[in-house]
């Protein structure tokens, strides 16, 4: 009989976590809520208190400026992560472009992973300082 593997270790496939130990997969399993969210729903609002980091798994999502799209999100993106580090307003409208699911976490549980999960918190680290100077 064929043993299942844990779900997390999917998340593996992702930027966020392609270094990332069973350990920290495990905790970021923890520490994130997986939500299946409908195309059209606005996850995060412009200028709005960011309270949370989303990383998405399977899906796509858009990413507004002033009501101009200036990205989209494929699987393995975070976004949110700026205004939760920097404790700073949105600096963008995220919205689900199609049917998706992600990784959610507070601001509390997102601080853990940092700790908790030092190859993680690299890749997420790195990943938004290249978008900052782009």
């Amino acid at each position: 009989m064929f043993k299942k593997e844990p779900h997390y270790l999917q998340y593996r496939e992702f930027a966020f976590a392609d270094s990332a130990s069973v350990s920290e997969l495990e905790v970021l399993s923890r520490l994130s809520t997986r939500i299946d969210v409908k195309e059209g729903s606005v996850l995060m609002r412009e200028g709005a208190f960011g309270n949370e980091v989303l990383l998405l798994v399977q899906g796509q999502l858009l990413i507004e400026r002033d009501g101009e799209l200036i990205a989209s999100a494929s699987p393995g993106a975070v976004v949110g992560e700026r205004a939760v580090i920097l404790n700073e307003p949105r600096g963008a409208t995220v919205r689900v472009a199609k049917d998706s699911t992600i990784l959610a976490m507070t601001r509390s549980e997102f601080n853990t992973l940092l700790a908790e999960c030092p190859s993680i918190a690299r890749n997420i680290l790195e990943e938004a300082l290249s978008r900052a100077a782009s």
